[in-house]
């Protein structure tokens, strides 16, 4: 066994932990980028401090050592470029992940309640990832006041379009209790959208109160000669 040991094999730390379980070879003798890269696989699994030192057969000091220098060695730079790998990697991952369901949603022999929350799945996806872009600035977000403003200006024909969001909903509540696609998550994101139409039908009307009430005093005031 070489007494100075070198990885110049550049043996990944899964080969040279296999070999150190093994007895082929003396982690004792390990030059410190071997025990470095050995030291952290062994952190992402889970050892302590103290066990990795009796594995490598050394000093818990040099390991705490080994470990805050590959920490400084991996720090992360804020950066322009890094930020748009990053996301450019993140959204790639949610796409595949999307494909995915999508594809389990058209499979033959996959049931109707499996097609439906897979595509439900598929679509939180896309609608989380959304909103994370829009958070980073990636996306534009539509003001708050845009969707009052949808709401306190709907036309006569505002009762019918909420009676038409209720029926639609209806409509979504039969066709997941038919095929025995509920879930604790559709059936409270279903709710909240009952709450939310009502909500806004409730706003509706008060609004259109006060604009009565308001155009009511209006034709009281006298008007100045």
């Amino acid at each position: 066994m070489d007494k100075n040991y070198i990885n110049k094999s550049n043996k990944s730390a899964v080969q040279l932990l296999q070999e150190i379980n093994s007895g082929t070879i003396d982690p004792s003798l390990f030059d410190r980028d071997s025990r470095q890269q050995c030291a952290e696989l062994l952190t992402f699994e889970g050892y302590t401090h103290s066990q990795i030192a009796q594995v490598l057969k050394c000093s818990e000091k040099t390991i705490s050592r080994d470990i805050k220098e590959t920490r400084a060695r991996n720090a992360l730079i804020p950066s322009l470029a890094f930020a748009k790998e990053y996301v450019g990697d993140a959204f790639k991952k949610a796409m595949n992940h999307h494909n995915y369901l999508m594809r389990l949603a058209r499979m033959k022999d996959a049931s109707i309640s499996e097609k439906i929350q897979s595509e439900f799945a598929a679509w939180k996806i896309l609608k989380e990832f959304t909103e994370k872009l829009q958070s980073l600035g990636y996306l534009p977000s539509r003001p708050q006041e845009i969707v009052g403003d949808v709401f306190h200006h709907v036309e006569e024909s505002s009762e019918k379009s909420f009676d038409e969001i209720r029926k639609t909903i209806s409509e979504i509540e039969t066709v997941v209790k038919e095929t025995e696609g509920e879930t604790p998550q559709l059936a409270l994101e279903i709710a909240q959208l009952k709450t939310r139409v009502e909500k806004a039908q409730l706003e509706d009307e008060a609004n259109k109160l006060l604009e009565a009430q308001s155009k009511k005093e209006e034709d009281h005031v006298p008007k100045n000669q």
